[in-house]
C-alpha cells in the first residue's frame, strides 16, 4: 500500500486572510523601492529636545520623499510621531495616548509594566543607534495593505545622520480599526528592533518566532489567528526554512516553537537566543550551553514534534497550544502490512493514527541514511502516554502498546536525506516476565510509569513503575523552568514494580514534572505539590 506515501505529500488547503510582517516584507522587496532623496530640510534640525508639536522628516522606505510627521507623544521610553496625512482623519489624540500607555505603563498581560519593560527584560536591551534613548514610533500608511507594522535597519546607512533613527513605523488604519492586531504589531516589531542591535544577521525563522513569541508575552496571543490552524493542519514543513512570500503557517510553525523554548527552558534561554552571536541552529546550541542545559536544538526540536500531538498532556503540552493538536493521518485497521509513508521535509513531521483499540504492536522502518525522532502516544480512557521509540543503527524500532484505545505515531526528520519510511501494525500477546522484587508473584508485562500518589501531595510522593527487564534506570525530578530538582534513581534495576519516594519538604509550593528513562526511552508524570 501507497496511500500513506500519497496524502502525506498533498497539501492541507487554509482559507485565511493574508498577513504579513513588513519587516520581512521588506527585506525581500527592498530592490523595487528608490532610495530616498538626501535633499536636507531645515525641518530635519533636531533644535533642542523634541517636544510633543515637534514636526520633523522621516524615511519610508517605499516613498522616495521625505514624510512630515508630528510629535504627538513624549513619554518615557518613546515618542509617537503621526504622519501629517492620517492625523485627525484617521488617527485622533485618544489613540495616541492610548498606544503611549501601552508601550510606556500596563498590558493586557500586566497592568504595571508597558511593552518596552517587558520586551527589554524577555529579549535584552533596545538597540540605541541615534543616540536617542527613547524609540520613535510613526503613524503612517503603510504601502502594502497586507503590512501591519514594520521595522526598517535600512535607516541606519542613509547618507543624513539625523534620518537614522531607531523607528518602528505603524499603519495607522489598522492600529485604528483593528487595535489588537495594531498594538500586538508594536511588540513585534519591537522585538525585531532589539534583536538587530544584538544580532543583526539572525535567521529569519528565529527572529520570526521570537516577534510571535513576543505577542503573545505582552497579552496580545496571535494577532492572526489562522497561523496556528494553519501549521497545525500541515507540520511536515521545515521549521528552520522561511520561504519567500512566507504565509500563515510559517509564522505559526516559528511561533509555537519559540513559545515552547520559553516556556519549557525559561526566560534565560530566549534573551541568550537573542544575544548570540551565532545564527539558527547554532545559535540555540550556544545558548543551551551558555545557559547550562544538557540539551541542544535536535533534542529541544524532538520533544516540541511531540509536544503539538500531545496539546491535552500536561507533561508534554504548552500553553500555546491551547489545547490543539497535529493533525493526523489515520492508517488502516490493525493489523496491516508495512505501508508507505513520507516525511516531506527536514525538521517536518508526519502524523499518523491507529484508530485501534487492544494490544498493539507498532513497527517503524526508515531510510537507512536518514535521521529520525519517533513518538508513539496511547491513548487510554481519555489518557494519553507518550513513549519516544528507541532506533536501532538500521532505523528500525517498536514499541508496545497495552489495552490502548488508539496509538499515534509521530515521526519526524531531522537529517536532509531519508524521506521515506515504512509502519507497520499488529495485535500481540503480552510476554509475561517475572518480578525480581520484594513483589514476589505478580509480573510486570511491560515498561510502565504508572500514575503518582498521592497527588497533588504536601510532603512526600510516591513514583511507581514497571520494568519488563533488567534495565539502565534514571528518574529525576523537575521545576517549572526545567531545571533539575532531585536526582531519585540512576543505576540498572532489575525486571518488576519499583516504588521511589521523593520527599517534598525543602521544594517551593508549585508544578513539577517527574521524567523516567528507561534504556533511553522517556516517560513522564505532572506533579503537583501543594504547602
Amino acid at each position: 500500500m501507497n496511500w500513506l506515501w500519497i496524502v502525506c505529500l498533498l497539501p492541507l488547503a487554509v482559507f485565511a486572510e493574508e498577513r504579513i510582517c513588513g519587516t520581512r516584507w521588506l527585506q525581500e522587496h527592498r530592490d523595487e523601492f528608490p532610495a530616498p532623496a538626501a535633499k536636507r530640510l531645515d525641518v530635519l534640525k533636531e533644535k533642542g529636545p523634541i517636544e510633543v508639536g515637534t514636526q520633523l522628516a522621516f524615511l519610508v522606505p517605499t516613498d522616495p520623499l521625505l514624510n512630515l510627521a508630528t510629535c504627538r507623544f513624549k513619554g518615557e521610553h518613546c515618542y509617537i510621531f503621526v504622519q501629517e496625512s492620517q492625523w485627525d482623519v484617521i488617527v485622533a489624540q485618544p489613540d495616541v495616548d492610548q498606544l503611549g500607555a501601552l508601550f510606556e505603563e500596563k498590558t493586557p498581560a500586566d497592568a504595571d509594566r508597558g511593552v518596552y519593560d517587558m520586551a527589554v527584560e524577555a529579549f535584552g536591551e533596545a538597540a540605541d543607534e541615534d543616540g536617542d534613548p527613547r524609540v520613535f514610533i510613526l503613524l503612517l500608511d503603510t504601502p502594502d495593505e497586507r503590512v501591519v507594522g514594520y521595522f526598517d535597519r535600512s535607516v541606519y546607512g542613509h547618507v543624513q545622520e539625523e534620518l537614522r533613527r531607531d523607528t518602528i513605523y505603524l499603519d495607522a488604519r489598522r492600529l485604528v480599526y483593528e487595535a489588537y492586531l495594531g498594538r500586538g504589531t508594536l511588540a513585534h516589531e519591537f522585538q525585531h528592533l532589539i534583536h538587530w542591535g544584538h544580532d543583526p544577521d539572525e535567521e529569519a525563522w528565529i527572529d520570526e518566532g521570537l516577534s510571535g513569541h513576543a505577542e503573545t508575552l505582552t497579552g496580545f496571543p496571535e494577532t492572526d489567528p489562522s497561523m496556528v490552524p494553519s501549521f497545525l493542519d500541515d507540520t511536515s514543513r521545515n521549521l528552520t526554512s522561511w520561504p519567500f512570500a512566507a504565509g500563515p503557517e510559517s509564522y505559526g510553525k516559528t511561533y509555537l516553537f519559540a513559545s515552547f523554548l520559553a516556556e519549557r527552558y525559561g526566560s534565560g534561554l530566549i534573551r541568550q537566543i537573542v544575544a548570540e552571536s551565532r545564527n539558527g541552529i547554532f545559535g540555540v546550541d550556544e545558548a543551551f550551553k551558555s545557559e547550562g542545559w544538557v540539551q541542544d536544538y535536535a533534542g529541544a526540536w524532538a520533544l516540541w514534534i511531540a509536544a503539538n500531538y500531545a496539546a491535552d498532556d500536561p507533561a508534554f503540552g504548552y500553553g500555546a497550544l491551547n489545547g490543539r493538536r497535529a493533525f493526523a493521518f489515520s492508517a488502516p485497521k490493525v493489523p496491516f502490512s508495512p505501508i508507505d509513508g513520507a516525511v516531506a521535509n527536514q525538521w517536518g513531521t508526519t502524523n499518523v493514527i491507529l484508530r485501534s483499540a487492544g494490544d498493539i504492536e507498532v513497527d517503524f522502518a526508515g531510510e537507512a541514511d536518514g535521521r529520525y525522532a519517533v513518538w508513539v502516544y496511547a491513548m487510554r480512557d481519555n489518557r494519553g502516554e507518550m513513549v519516544q521509540m528507541e532506533l536501532g543503527a538500521d532505523n528500525r524500532g517498536r514499541v508496545a502498546s497495552v489495552e490502548v484505545d488508539s496509538v499515534a505515531v509521530i515521526i519526524g526528520r531531522a537529517s536532509r536525506v531519508g524521506e521515506s519510511f515504512t509502519l507497520a501494525a499488529r495485535r500481540f500477546i503480552p510476554t509475561a516476565v517475572a518480578v525480581a522484587g520484594s513483589l514476589g508473584g505478580k509480573v510486570a508485562e511491560v515498561d510502565a510509569f504508572d500514575p503518582v500518589y498521592p497527588n497533588p501531595f504536601n510532603s512526600a510522593v510516591v513514583l511507581p513503575f514497571r520494568l519488563s527487564r533488567d534495565s539502565r534506570v534514571e528518574l529525576a525530578i523537575y521545576n517549572a523552568l526545567g531545571q533539575r530538582e532531585a536526582l531519585l534513581v540512576q543505576r540498572r534495576l532489575g525486571a518488576g514494580e519499583h516504588r521511589v519516594r521523593w520527599e517534598g519538604a525543602s521544594a517551593a509550593t508549585g508544578n513539577y514534572l517527574a521524567v523516567l528513562n528507561v534504556d533511553g526511552k522517556m516517560r513522564m508524570r505532572q506533579l503537583a505539590l501543594i504547602k
